[in-house]
């Protein structure tokens, strides 16, 4: 029997009334994330210039973190259903390839290069690519336990997936903490500390995701 053919019988076998993963993920995965991001804080603290560092790098922040988290839990909950592929689940990451564009397009038609490499390099790489992984280390846990209840055929991009929407709701607990507010330092550095949560995901999702 081919692949594909598998994966039609599945489909029609499921139960009409299919498992609440959606309805479940999205209760439980922002819930822990929403406390990993409330005992950061209330160790660490916001920092504390942040009214005065400016509403622009603050929302810059947030906005890549809602839309890495958005556009990859919804991809994640795509891939949950055996029929859907992983070429048609990363669509959603179209947009956040693009906003960051945007983001580098317009820092270096404002700056240039200059001091460049210090607007890209700061002084938090570091601190960055060590607490938005360890911030999405929970979040990532729960959202893989629920997609454990769909029927994916994509286990490592499933995975990926669900990495990188825990690293975007963990950039919005770091964001508040970090005090590098460069475009270019936010739009590479956080990119990929989202990337290195992906990996994880990938890794571990191809150990929890098989069926």
């Amino acid at each position: 029997m081919r692949t594909d053919d598998m994966i039609d019988l599945l489909v029609q076998d499921l139960p009409n009334q299919p498992k609440p993963v959606g309805t479940i993920l999205l209760r439980w995965w922002p819930t822990a994330a929403a406390l990993a991001g409330v005992g950061f804080l209330g160790i660490m603290g916001v920092r504390p210039d942040l009214a005065a560092a400016g509403l622009v790098p603050t929302l810059l922040k947030l906005m890549l973190g809602a839309l890495i988290a958005l556009t990859a839990i919804a991809g994640a909950l795509d891939l949950s259903r055996p029929e859907v592929q992983a070429p048609a689940a990363s669509k959603w990451l179209i947009a956040v390839v693009g906003f960051l564009g945007l983001v580098v397009a317009t820092d270096l038609l404002r700056h240039g290069l200059d001091d460049g490499w210090a607007r890209l390099f700061g002084k938090g790489i570091v601190t960055c690519l060590t607490l938005v992984p360890a911030l999405a280390a929970l979040p990532l846990i729960v959202s893989l336990t629920i997609l454990r209840r769909g029927a994916t055929t994509e286990p490592m991009a499933a995975g990926a997936l669900a990495g990188l929407a825990s690293a975007g709701l963990a950039i919005l607990a770091y964001g508040l903490f970090c005090n590098e507010d460069s475009p270019l330092f936010i739009a590479t550095w956080y990119s990929l500390a989202a990337l290195i949560v992906g990996l994880a995901g990938a890794a571990l999702g191809r150990a929890m995701l098989r069926w």
